[in-house]
């Protein structure tokens, strides 16, 4: 049977969303090559197109693309069965199968541009009441997703993210030795919370043996987070932007320690990744990192700065994960399944 894909996603930056949707595509279409990946013109992550062998079509580009170019394109060839899994979808085509990522935009309306909140908050109830199923990251979404939008559990399947490809490969052969880094990864908004993590190090004594690494970027769709970054160097905190993946991977390596203290997060694949690198994990204690992290992180209350600090000293002081509790982890949280999970409820729903 012939299923597509909304490939949106090749013409944005890659964040958590457009990584889960570049490795369950991979994954797609290894396990049914008969699936299409259909894009807008203004290609960003050529390599990946190419990958896929990804189909140009329409005119327009963003959100009229996908609402106007990319259901015209669809109905012209029967109505074939569309998976969405950057969260938004056409919303007037009837065979859509959609994975939303978390409620960020519900919840916090305040942490992102105005103009995405409103966009979101109107369009995501009519995806989520016309989608023929749904996915999410985690059973904590799954739940939100259900009394938010009064849908049933069961019509919600959890495909949990996972390791990429790249970092599988690369990711622990001959690693480099561990050195004094605290690590963050994330894009630069208020929800993930670097403000914090600045001051708790800033505050700490580490910040006289530990260099502190945050990788991400800014978007113009998130609120101003309000970091001042002058000054940050000689606090021994370095800021990196426009990282590509080599290089995120060769400092996943060498970090000794990984924090994610989001105020609010659908899943987390930076802290995945940090486990799978063999660093030591610090978390916010938030609904989702419970869920997923229990017994594999130090947690923390992400506002107060002692228990900060207190978690990241106790990081500092901890034996690296064991090979063995990370490879049980990754049993659990992997693309392959993800994929599996997708094409599953696409092929049997559409054969009915």
């Amino acid at each position: 049977m012939k299923i597509f894909v909304n490939a949106r996603f090749l013409s944005q930056p890659v964040t958590g969303v457009q990584r889960y949707a570049i490795e369950c595509s991979r994954k797609i279409k290894k396990l049914h090559p008969d699936t299409t990946f259909i894009t807008p013109k203004n290609i960003f992550n050529t390599e990946v197109a190419n990958e896929l062998n990804a189909k140009v079509i329409g005119t327009n580009t963003g959100h009229l693309w996908e609402q106007w170019d990319l259901p015209r394109f669809l109905k012209k060839h029967n109505s074939p069965p569309l998976f969405n899994p950057c969260n938004t979808a056409p919303v007037f085509y009837t065979n859509n199968y959609t994975t939303l990522h978390d409620l960020a935009f519900y919840h916090h309306p305040q942490w992102n541009s105005k103009a995405f909140s409103l966009w979101y908050n109107a369009i995501i109830p009519r995806i989520v009441s016309g989608s023929r199923h749904l996915f999410t990251v985690s059973h904590t979404i799954q739940k939100e997703i259900a009394a938010t939008y009064h849908v049933p559990e069961s019509g919600i399947s959890v495909t949990y993210n996972g390791i990429g490809d790249n970092m599988l490969r690369n990711g622990r052969q001959g690693s480099a030795p561990k050195e004094n880094i605290i690590l963050a990864v994330g894009s630069f908004n208020i929800r993930k919370n670097h403000h914090n993590l600045i001051k708790a190090f800033l505050a700490s004594s580490l910040k006289d043996t530990f260099r502190l690494v945050i990788i991400g970027d800014t978007s113009k769709v998130f609120a101003e987070t309000g970091i001042d970054e002058a000054g940050l160097l000689a606090g021994n905190i370095e800021v990196l932007r426009n990282v590509g993946e080599e290089e995120l991977i060769s400092v996943y390596r060498r970090a000794s320690v990984v924090v994610s203290l989001s105020l609010y997060e659908g899943f987390g694949i930076p802290v995945l990744e940090g486990l799978f690198n063999g660093c030591k994990v610090v978390c916010s204690d938030i609904p989702v990192y419970r869920e997923l992290y229990n017994g594999h992180a130090f947690f923390s209350d992400p506002i107060n700065l002692d228990r900060i600090k207190d978690a990241m000293y106790a990081a500092v002081a901890a034996p690296a994960p064991l090979p063995e509790a990370i490879d049980a982890l990754l049993s659990g949280y992997n693309f392959d399944t993800s994929a599996a999970v997708v094409l599953q409820h696409m092929l049997q729903q559409s054969a009915k």
